[in-house]
């Protein structure tokens, strides 16, 4: 039989799997019980301890003194803290699969036990022994994964065995047998056996946290002062008791005569009595024993050793020639009847009485002794646990037993009553325990209660008590619970996960937040992802939270899209209310965010589309320096890479434009595009002949005076021969930049296929439009009425300050053309204003001797 090990002991296995069962100190069953089987290397991750950790913060720990103020001042194991994001975040990404999940709490297990470690080695170097807020956090956190770790793997990795026997197998069945039996079949009972490994470890932990402050005798003789006394009762010795004490040296000496010990050999047995009680709460029988012996107590090791089940192996034994020993006690009924009585027996000490009580499950009297939650639910699980046992090996066994009293059978209840009893507990201080958060999700674990622990959970996000780490805890129980199977309120086991990917955007790290955004619903996943990248602006930082995204496997492309779009709907109220045309921040956050949809190229048709909504809302409020740089946020190879897309095609740009042989989307974001780009190009060469015609223009050579020397006059031939020259040269460079603003601006009214952001009417558009494209047309036909006149207003503004006036007179005939119908864009006034100016033209073709529409008469 492999060597039998707690799961939450400290004893490393030496076989390559070992059994998980009972400890030593329950049942006389020793090293035999079968239980659940678990690898070597799940408990050197879970009960090790690690040598890795932050080197950085490890440095900070090397020198005492000085390290001891600033550690005072900064409290940097803040910073071991924090940096558990991480841990936790790297023990996920080693353990992908589901069959290594309780790798992955094992991990976490240590993780905690690591950080711990580091804090209280820092701690060390200040002159505190008080357990800080941090501290008691993550030590329940660690302590409530062991307790997931040990259910769950008993709950999902174990069956119940076969528990039918044949008759004569059951008679011939030691008391030891019976309950390995027990173990083996109900799964049950190891359970409860686990939770109370798993409060005893925990016990462990505290207990040698800090050193022990007892002071016992040297290995000598039990109460060696009274026994001092009476080898002196004539000579005297020089301290003598304060009181008469008892006249024998035998264990039951100061109950049966009813005296003390010696003052000093009192206070030595109370010290022995606590620290063997704390052994016993820990789960370890054995060094309680020890330390009685080295005492010289060893009627109380003795004691101690009474509950053993019995066994003796000789009766299956093959071997005739040699006996083996026995093992436990033949009488434990007897023994565990005098362990009651002696537990209420108010004559012997308090401790005494508790450790007894222990062991013979008298929970009123084990409860005394309790100082916290844990130690309730211990006294209260030893009791079920032992009484469990006490009846199946009653029930099974056809020898008799002495009768138990009625308070012990009475001590049994249920899971859920044992934490009712608890949180209704007369001490103070276990009933405030009861309320505590961690010790709620531990009730809820053991209790299999997940979906009220989920609920428990979301209700104290929603109160705001839930710290930075508390928040990791519970997001990571949640990734826990799903990657088993668990049935889980998911509307509350995602906003479990939402409040602590908010909590890393604060961080501001897109490893953590990315990954962890890639466990909420995916269309959660977008907006959240998208909502953190809205205050990325440096490039490089955009495309580490990219790379970050891909790894997680987020959907990048709505992401950026999403970004993109939100950022172009902020302060629109705002920013309608502001009239100037000057660019301003939010302006440049607008079309600075149009680079989200730069970094891959299988994103430049909605680039296209995400750029000419923004255009549209620039040109909209008559911003066209930010309309240009919005317009020149797309890559120069947008239309070709979007073209590339469908290689059957094999045409030009306008073709495509003219036919219905690209998808309705991609046809109208391309159109759109080039429209605004002939727009743009129209304002800007206007912009330039403008700035020519009227800034580079040659001043006029001034008159000369009536009586100006011969030098003047040859200076003033000179200055006018040059002016003239000049003149000749801009008039020369207006005609051509004339031309080319005329062309720019005609590009414009005489759009083809329809007219200027007017889509293709080639392109099928079978399908009913969206929200989006219906505001889109909107914002379209609003755009056309507000340009249009603009550019025809600019073009005769040009033709006629060239002196064409014939062709101002022609523009009314594209106006009114029905071809065009650009009429249809012009509001009353606009048309008045227009044709007015048209008529003062046709008014200045008369006065040059021509008819109205400019031809000679």
């Amino acid at each position: 039989m492999p060597r039998r090990i707690s799961l939450l002991g400290n004893t490393l296995p030496r076989q390559e799997d070992v059994t998980v069962g009972r400890p030593d100190d329950f049942g006389g069953i020793n090293n035999t019980i079968p239980s659940i089987t678990i690898a070597p290397h799940e408990f050197r991750n879970i009960m090790a301890s690690s040598e890795r950790s932050d080197m950085t913060i490890r440095e900070m720990m090397e020198d005492s003194t000085a390290t001891g103020l600033v550690l005072k001042a900064n409290e940097p194991w803040r910073d071991a803290h924090l940096k558990l994001h991480y841990d936790f975040l790297e023990s996920l990404q080693a353990h992908v699969s589901k069959l290594q999940i309780f790798d992955t709490v094992a991990t976490f297990i240590q993780n905690c036990t690591d950080t711990l470690e580091l804090m209280r080695g820092m701690k060390a170097k200040v002159e505190t022994s008080e357990l800080s807020p941090e501290e008691i956090s993550l030590e329940n956190e660690r302590n409530t994964w062991r307790l997931v770790y040990c259910l769950y793997q008993n709950r999902l990795d174990s069956t119940d065995g076969e528990t039918h026997m044949e008759t004569d197998n059951k008679r011939r069945m030691s008391e030891k047998e019976v309950i390995q039996a027990l173990y083996k079949s109900s799964k049950l009972i190891r359970e409860y056996q686990l939770i109370i490994d798993w409060l005893e470890k925990n016990a462990c932990d505290q207990a040698d946290r800090l050193p022990s402050i007892e002071n016992f005798t040297d290995r000598t003789v039990a109460w060696e002062n009274t026994l001092h006394q009476l080898q002196n009762k004539k000579s005297g010795i020089a301290f003598p008791s304060s009181r008469p004490i008892v006249s024998s040296m035998d264990p039951d000496a100061p109950i049966r005569e009813g005296k003390p010990l010696h003052d000093l050999d009192k206070e030595d047995d109370a010290r022995l009595e606590k620290r063997m009680l704390i052994e016993v709460r820990c789960g370890r029988m054995q060094k309680a024993q020890a330390l009685a012996i080295h005492c010289g107590q060893h009627w109380r090791a003795a004691c101690l050793l009474g509950w053993a089940p019995y066994h003796d192996p000789n009766y299956k034994s093959n071997n005739t020639e040699e006996k083996l020993p026995v093992e436990g006690n033949p009488n434990r009924s007897l023994w565990k009847y005098c362990a009651w009585q002696m537990s209420n027996d108010a004559r012997v000490g308090q401790y005494y009485r508790a450790i007894y009580s222990s062991l013979c499950g008298n929970v009123k009297q084990l409860l005394t002794i309790a100082n916290s939650w844990q130690d309730g639910l211990w006294a209260y699980m030893k009791t079920l646990l032992d009484i469990k046992v006490e009846a199946e090996v009653r029930g099974f066994m056809p020898k008799s037993y002495i009768a138990l009293p009625e308070d012990y059978w009475k001590g049994e209840n249920t899971l859920e009553d044992i934490f009712d009893e608890l949180e209704a507990s007369a001490n103070p201080v276990i009933a405030s325990q009861a309320k505590e958060p961690a010790h709620r999700i531990q009730k809820y674990l053991i209790l299999d209660e997940i979906t009220t622990l989920i609920d428990d959970a979301e209700n104290m996000i929603e109160q705001k008590t839930c710290d930075a780490q508390f928040l990791r805890f519970l997001a990571h129980l949640v990734l826990f619970f799903r990657q088993i199977g668990k049935n889980l309120n998911e509307q509350a086991a995602d906003k479990i996960l939402l409040e602590y990917v908010k909590l890393l955007m604060e961080m501001g790290d897109p490893l953590l937040i990315a990954f962890y955004t890639a466990t909420l619903p995916r269309e959660s996943q977008t907006a959240n992802y998208a909502h953190f990248l809205e205050r990325v602006t440096e490039y490089e930082e955009r495309k580490k939270c990219l790379n970050a995204a891909e790894d997680a496997n987020l959907n990048v492309e709505a992401i950026t899209k999403l970004v993109v779009e939100n950022i172009r709907q902020k302060n629109l109220e705002l920013q309608s209310q502001d009239l100037s045309s000057q660019l301003t921040d939010a302006d440049l956050e607008k079309i600075n965010a149009l680079d989200w949809l730069t970094f891959y190229p299988s994103q430049r048709e909605e680039a296209l589309w995400q750029t000419n909504a923004l255009i549209r809302y620039f040109l909209t409020n008559e911003k066209l320096d930010a309309a240009r740089k919005a317009f020149n946020k797309i890559p120069v190879d947008a239309i070709e890479t979007v073209i590339n897309e469908f290689p059957a095609l094999h045409n030009t740009i306008e073709n495509l434009m003219t036919t219905n042989l690209l998808p309705k989307k991609i046809s109208a974001s391309i159109r759109e595009y080039l429209c605004y780009k002939s727009y743009l190009d129209a304002q800007e060469g206007f912009s330039e002949w403008f700035s020519h015609f009227y800034h580079a223009r040659p001043s006029p050579v001034e008159e000369l005076p009536p009586y100006a020397t011969f030098t003047e006059k040859v200076a003033y031939e000179h200055k006018t021969s040059q002016y003239n020259t000049e003149m000749e040269r801009w008039k020369t460079t207006m005609q051509h930049h004339t031309k080319a603003v005329k062309q720019l601006l005609f590009n414009v009214l005489l759009f083809p296929d329809g007219g200027w952001l007017v889509d293709s009417a080639n392109v099928s558009n079978n399908e009913p439009l969206t929200s989006e494209e219906i505001l889109r047309e909107h914002q379209l036909e609003k755009l056309r009425k507000l340009c249009i006149p603009k550019i025809a207003l600019l073009l005769h503004t040009v033709m006629t300050e060239m002196n064409e006036q014939a062709e101002c007179v022609q523009l009314a005939d594209i106006l009114a053309s029905e071809q065009h119908q650009l009429y249809k864009v012009f509001s009353k006034d606009r048309m008045q204003e227009i044709f007015k100016k048209i008529c003062e033209s046709s008014l200045a073709l008369m006065d040059q001797k021509k008819d109205p529409w400019g031809y000679s008469k």
